[in-house]
């Protein structure tokens, strides 16, 4: 999934619930961080104090992109749930649609009473519930699980796919691409309007996705999700709940529009403005976006000097920042999938 669903598609979610706009955008602000926490060097900042950022995600062109460390520590907690199924352990690594697991994951966020950062921990655990949909069949580590032939993206001309590889892989030739996530499939499942099928080598069969099909089912439960933790923590509920019957309708409408990422964010923001999901557009609505730096900036000052290393400095009340909140999340998330509910079920992950 990409900004699109992780950041307006959340917003809606939550303001649908019953969420103040500032509360509903701390969620989806977080929920698309996660796509987004890319640096992994640890601050130490010059007015005292040293911090270390959790990693989420990766880029792309990096010599650790594919690391067995990037793959168990960042692929399978954030974005590659474990569906545990199977008998091999590979087999049990495969990302499955709202599993066991990535319910129990949920829960969990619904207990965190008088924590500072559980808005920012929903927001992440809400992306690797999502991602359960979007990456469903694949797993994050290197596996012939993940091994895909024949692609064909349905109602887009032959000579338009190789686009969609180049765009993905850039200048990296795509037969020395691992055999991790959905790599293979570049961004296609990540795309809410696709509709598409692959050869799957391992399972030796044909499979075919409508993703609009997955990210509405997706959207159903995470709706279902924000009413149990509103339930479990009644203070986060300020305003009347649409029903999903009343929004079903125009969030599928909304998965189903093509256009570039850009064009499909801008589609939800022309929909948000016109109360189309059900609650009335206020004020902070309308002035809704998402700048990836928004947070970092609110917490650190860095001072450049030409031919000098950067300097850090933590601006005031930097403890109760919302970046620092993200990655005291981000740790805790991490911690929590990979010591209380993998490796319990023998999936040993850190």
């Amino acid at each position: 999934m990409q900004k699109d669903f992780h950041f307006y598609g959340i917003y809606v979610l939550c303001r649908c619930k019953g969420m103040l706009p500032s509360d509903s955008k701390i969620v989806a602000y977080a929920s698309q961080h996660t796509d987004d926490a890319k640096y992994s060097h640890n601050l130490a900042f010059e007015n005292g104090g040293y911090f270390k950022q959790v990693l989420c995600a990766h880029q792309f062109i990096h010599p650790d992109v594919f690391s067995l460390d990037t793959q168990y520590g960042v692929y399978v907690p954030f974005h590659f749930i474990p569906g545990n199924k199977g008998g091999r352990f590979q087999e049990k690594m495969v990302c499955l649609e709202n599993s066991d697991i990535a319910q129990e994951m949920m829960r969990e966020v619904s207990r965190l009473k008088e924590k500072p950062y559980t808005l920012h921990r929903l927001g992440i655990a809400l992306h690797a519930y999502a991602d359960t949909w979007a990456h469903k069949d694949f797993s994050g580590l290197q596996s012939e699980l993940n091994d895909i032939d024949e692609i064909d993206v349905r109602n887009e001309e032959k000579k338009a796919i190789p686009k969609i590889f180049a765009h993905f892989f850039r200048n990296v030739a795509e037969a020395v691409i691992p055999q991790v996530g959905h790599a293979e499939a570049a961004t296609i499942p990540d795309e809410p309007y696709r509709e598409w099928s692959y050869y799957s080598v391992y399972e030796d069969r044909q499979i075919y996705k409508r993703n609009w099909m997955l990210y509405l089912d997706a959207s159903r439960s995470i709706y279902q999700e924000l009413k149990f933790f509103l339930k479990k923590n009644p203070e986060f509920k300020a305003m009347p709940t649409v029903h999903w019957g009343n929004i079903r309708s125009p969030f599928r409408m909304q998965l189903m529009t093509k256009g570039s990422l850009e064009e499909r964010c801008e589609s939800w923001m022309k929909k948000i403005n016109a109360s189309a999901f059900g609650f009335e557009c206020l004020p902070e609505d309308k002035d809704l976006t998402y700048d990836e730096r928004e947070w970092f900036r609110e917490a650190v000052e860095v001072i450049n000097e030409k031919g000098k290393n950067d300097k850090y400095y933590r601006k005031e009340n930097f403890h109760q920042s919302n970046w620092k909140y993200f990655h005291d999340a981000a740790l805790s998330h991490r911690f929590f999938v990979h010591s209380e509910l993998l490796a319990p079920r023998e999936i040993i992950c850190s």
